[in-house]
């Protein structure tokens, strides 16, 4: 499944980033949220369908071969609200994951954005880790 699809399938509102984690080694960007919920309407929205919600789940970028946040010193702890995604040539893509910082800065700045390059996204359920979801 390609990514926009993939994430077009995934409900966050109303939840809140507890953590970002790079792995390195295998190249992976996971995004830890508060709960994770899937959309499987077929009109495309959330509907309170709850059968596949993952608690303290992982929103899982692979192959990332770029990842940064903007502005610099602020640590994502609020909502992940908004992302936009581009494609990319050889199968990458690039998204902007928007999030709130709930303490923000001096400068009153609240948003954090990640850009993402990745070939792959899933979800990860903590409790079973080795068993991911892409699609």
């Amino acid at each position: 499944m390609y990514i926009k699809e993939f994430m077009s399938t995934i409900y966050v509102g109303d939840r809140y980033v507890k953590g970002i984690v790079i792995d390195s080694i295998e190249k992976e960007v996971k995004i830890k949220i508060s709960e994770i919920s899937r959309k499987r309407s077929e009109d495309g929205k959330w509907n309170y369908y709850n059968d596949e919600n993952i608690e303290n789940g992982y929103l899982v970028f692979t192959e990332v071969s770029y990842f940064s946040m903007q502005p610099p010193g602020l640590i994502p702890d609020d909502e992940l609200y908004h992302w936009e995604i581009k494609e990319l040539q050889n199968g990458i893509i690039e998204i902007d994951l928007y999030m709130g910082s709930y303490e923000g800065n001096e400068m009153g700045e609240r948003e954090v954005i990640a850009k993402i390059r990745a070939k792959g996204a899933c979800l990860e359920d903590p409790q079973d880790p080795s068993n991911r979801s892409y699609d």
